[in-house]
């Protein structure tokens, strides 16, 4: 059940300072570094927003997201291939580790808080108010693993031009 966001598909522009608005040619234009906010892809439950920060998700190496999630919006118990790291901007986020969500083994993140998961442990999250959180992944490409098939958002493949 990986899903893997696939290197065939568009390519986006490292954000340096000199590289910030590069546009992402494709279907939909993305530009690195504009704070410009997208919906997120199908392979994540609807709802939330996604913005670019740094890198490329496409490629080897390090890359930064930042997503805004309405109260409510859950990401069901999943694994990652590389290690995810999370700052709270502002909100709370209610987060556990295991293949099932279980809110007496969770704890919850609040605006300014940290937290890690290295690749392949099974967690899960629940937005609970609005949240904006700043994610920063080890490496690229970006995947995601969800622990129940039944749990797997819309399509499997990542939109090209995305």
């Amino acid at each position: 059940y990986l899903i893997m966001i696939g290197a065939s598909a568009a390519m986006w522009a490292l954000a340096t300072p000199a590289l910030a608005q590069q546009a992402v040619p494709g279907p939909t234009e993305i530009v690195i570094g504009d704070a410009q906010w997208y919906p997120v892809p199908s392979i994540l439950p609807q709802g939330a927003k996604v913005t670019f920060v740094s890198g490329n998700p496409y490629m080897p190496g390090e890359f930064t997201v930042e997503f805004l999630m309405p109260d409510k919006y859950t990401l069901p118990p999943h694994t990652n291939p590389a290690r995810e790291h999370v700052m709270l901007r502002s909100g709370a986020l209610r987060v556990g580790l295991g293949r099932k969500i279980d809110r007496k083994k969770s704890l919850v993140l609040a605006a300014g808080d940290t937290a890690s998961t290295p690749a392949g442990v099974p967690h899960w999250s629940i937005a609970e108010g609005d949240v904006d959180i700043v994610v920063t992944y080890q490496t690229g490409p970006m995947g995601i693993a969800y622990i129940s098939k039944r749990e797997e958002p819309g399509s499997h493949s990542f939109p090209g031009g995305y």
